[in-house]
């Protein structure tokens, strides 16, 4: 990869480095990211208020996952309720209890159960916290990426209705109608030009980002008519308490999903129509009357029926991908803007979260002037053939909860009897719990140029698994656990925007006597490596790194133009000092050295495992070290080494570096100098070295 190319081809000012255009689930954590990445970012939303109506109703494990590493997790479970399985249904007879979202691959084996409205309550308040707001009531009219005298950047046209909001009375009410309509007579607007470096578009399936760059959005539209209800039931079926699946005695299909309030979510299949038949139908043809019939005909002969309504909708299903996620290197799309599918699954949020925590650690590398520009390629290069994933996923499950022929309906019916005695014994990862996508060899997931290639279970591109691993560290090192407790590996790997480099050292590091390293040996061609020497190796390339990258203050951001520091940050009084200068990102507190961490996992030997005090002595030195900075983990039983492919006993160790989206980068066989020489290379080949104060001073 080149290291010439850099964030200087923009011009001398922009108003903000990022504008995020959408303030739903995707547009607020990308926004909170690059705040705590240190890149000041605008965020605007067209509605002066977030929607009631939630679509999106379910966390899954990896999104959790994710949380936990930008910190924000603890918000989300205290709010949300914990799922592993749904209740399926025949008629009114429950016929049984199916694993949903359990799993093993994760410390978070459930799926949580929070609608989208809380979701982006508790996103909003988090990034609040980071002392940004929402700017609201503004509305994206046109954007372009201009680019001249070699430089380029984006320019967006935003405007806000004077009095009253955006909305417009001739908008259709109907889920997944895209239209355009420029402005309401009598109205009068203001209208701003904002300048940025890059844009990220998180506006929703109707996308007027995509639609004003000509991306091409093909797919297709489903004929089922799908109706969606949200209000306060009374059944004699337990339908207010789990998550169930009704295979109705009418034939049709419905799903119930208990929501925070005492109320009910329920979908349920009305059969087909053409899209002429669609077309024809209007929004006050749906009547509560119309629905509480076709719900009690799919419970029969159970009693059915609804008290009240907050939301009764009808819509088709649209499967659809933008032909390109990134337009010139400067726009990015992300969420629903740039994928829609069928809710079966409920992937399509948790689709949108992870595109944002995908982008924004790239696009924060290069704003820093860490990563070369062309790094931006591997986000639509990685994120398309997930998208892609997902909406087979999601079609296939459409379509075999909808099916209705006498076969499927027939499978339906001994899959929901037999479902319990056979899901746990079904080999693989529940694709839906999203913990098995990963992603193919490109420019920052390379495979070790010296070494034959592992198994794929294990190779680059794969997210990082999770362990158990005990602390022998003689002193609180601010972990969540002291010595002698168990910490999960994925505890270690926190903090947005961190490569995290772990060092496997299989059980070569206890064969010390006497506090003296031993002879050195060769296992499988690779020589081994005692304590002092890993040690050493470890604080000479940490140095190395953190000295030759590291982020910057938000304020050092090129081209960003005039910010405002709170008074906590700059020791007085704000001021504003450009337009937008309140718009911009409060930095987040942090060590500039901590893009890199540096984390030990050794193993026991049988010849030791039943001497650890022997061990602790033996691993004095890197037990002394802080978290992060080469500290050493004991893997008892191998366990952790057997997940990432390492061999345990007489094992040459290995390094594995995981991207800041924790997933892995590359890996080497071995713990040795040239193991540690290859790493370099890599970290060579993806980054660009920053220019120092001298430098800098030289170069004017």
């Amino acid at each position: 990869m080149p290291s010439n190319m850099t964030s200087s081809n923009t011009p001398d000012h922009v108003d903000v480095p990022v504008l995020i255009s959408g303030a739903g689930p995707a547009g607020l954590f990308a926004a909170i990211l690059l705040t705590k990445l240190n890149v000041p970012c605008r965020i605007i939303e067209r509605q002066l208020e977030v929607s009631p109506l939630s679509k999106a109703l379910v966390i899954h494990a990896r999104t959790m996952e994710i949380f936990a590493i930008t910190g924000i997790l603890n918000s989300f479970l205290d709010r949300g309720q914990r799922l592993t399985d749904f209740h399926a249904y025949i008629g009114s007879k429950l016929t049984a209890v199916l694993p949903a979202l359990s799993n093993k691959e994760s410390h978070y084996s459930f799926g949580l159960f929070l609608e989208q409205l809380h979701t982006t309550a508790t996103l909003t308040e988090e990034l609040e916290a980071l002392g940004i707001k929402v700017d609201r009531g503004w509305e994206l009219m046109d954007t372009k990426v201009v680019e001249e005298g070699g430089k380029s950047w984006v320019e967006t046209m935003i405007r806000r209705a004077i009095v009253g909001t955006n909305v417009r009375r001739t908008e259709s009410k109907v889920l997944g109608v895209v239209e355009e309509d420029p402005e309401e007579e009598g109205k009068r607007y203001e209208t701003q030009v904002v300048k940025s470096e890059y844009m990220i578009a998180t506006d929703g399936g109707k996308s007027v980002v995509r639609h004003k760059l000509n991306i091409g959005f093909p797919g297709r539209t489903l004929d089922n008519n799908m109706i969606l209800y949200d209000g306060h039931i009374e059944s004699d079926l337990p339908l207010n308490d789990h998550i169930s699946v009704i295979q109705g005695a009418n034939n049709h299909t419905m799903f119930v999903f208990p929501l925070h309030n005492g109320q009910v979510r329920i979908m349920v299949d009305n059969g087909t129509l053409t899209p002429e038949q669609h077309a024809a139908l209007k929004p006050e043809d749906l009547t509560l009357e119309k629905f509480e019939a076709l719900a009690a005909a799919c419970v029969a002969p159970a009693k059915f029926k609804c008290l009240d309504s907050t939301w009764l909708t009808y819509y088709r299903v649209n499967e659809r991908r933008a032909e390109h996620f990134t337009y010139k290197n400067r726009i990015f799309l992300a969420g629903d803007a740039s994928h829609v599918h069928s809710p079966a699954g409920g992937q399509g949020m948790n689709t949108g979260l992870q595109d944002s925590f995908n982008l924004t650690w790239k696009l924060a590398l290069v704003l820093h002037g860490i990563a070369p520009e062309n790094i931006m390629d591997t986000y639509e290069a990685e994120r398309k053939p997930v998208a892609d994933g997902i909406i087979k996923l999601s079609a296939r499950l459409l379509e075999v909860g909808l099916a209705q022929d006498f076969v499927r309906r027939t499978l339906k019916k001994i899959a929901f009897t037999i479902g319990p005695y056979i899901l746990p014994y079904i080999p693989g990862t529940n694709p839906v719990n999203m913990l098995a996508i990963r992603y193919h060899e490109n420019a920052i997931n390379q495979r070790s140029k010296s070494q034959a290639s592992v198994d794929e279970d294990f190779q680059v591109g794969q997210r990082a698994r999770d362990g158990c691993l005990r602390v022998i560290s003689k002193q609180d090192m601010g972990l969540p656990a002291s010595e002698g407790e168990s910490v999960r590996l994925h505890e270690l790997l926190v903090g947005p925007g961190i490569f995290h480099v772990i060092v496997f050292a299989s059980d070569m590091l206890p064969s010390i006597a006497n506090g003296q390293p031993t002879a050195k040996s060769t296992i499988k061609g690779v020589e081994t490596m005692d304590a002092y020497e890993l040690a050493k190796e470890v604080k000479q390339h940490l140095n190395s790194w953190r000295s030759r990258w590291a982020y910057k203050p938000a304020s050092k951001i090129a081209g960003q133009g005039d910010l405002v520091l709170p008074a906590s940050i700059s020791g007085g009084s704000s001021t504003t000092t450009s337009p937008n200068a309140s718009l911009a990102a409060i930095p987040h507190a942090r060590n500039p050295s901590t893009l890199f961490m540096v984390h030990v996992v050794a193993a026991e030997s049988s010849s030791t495992s039943g001497d650890n005090t022997s061990m602790e002595f033996n691993l004095d030195i890197l037990t002394e070290n802080k978290a992060g900075e080469g500290k050493v983990y004991l893997d008892q039983q191998g366990l952790l080494h057997q997940k990432y492919g390492v061999l345990v006993e007489h094992g040459p160790g290995a390094i594995v570096v995981v991207r800041p989206d924790s997933h892995i980068g590359y890996r080497v066989l071995g713990a040795n100098k040239a193991a540690w020489d290859e790493i370099d290379l890599y970290l060579e080949s993806i980054l660009v070295k920053q220019k120092s104060t001298d430098e800098i001073e030289n170069d004017k």
